[in-house]
């Protein structure tokens, strides 16, 4: 099913860690193909979400 959200473009919020229910929406996103932007509290959190960006 590679590439069913090819061309659309999606906003994550809440991205805690790699456990968080955001995370693993955004995983299968990205995997289809989706272009993200993340929505996160403090720079904790931004260096767990980088990876996944």
């Amino acid at each position: 099913m590679d590439g069913l959200m090819k061309g659309k473009r999606g906003l994550i919020m809440g991205v805690a860690n790699d456990h968080s229910i955001a995370w693993g929406i955004a995983k299968k996103l990205a995997e289809h193909g989706a272009e993200l932007a993340f929505t996160y509290q403090g720079e904790a959190f931004g260096r767990r979400v980088k990876p996944l960006a």
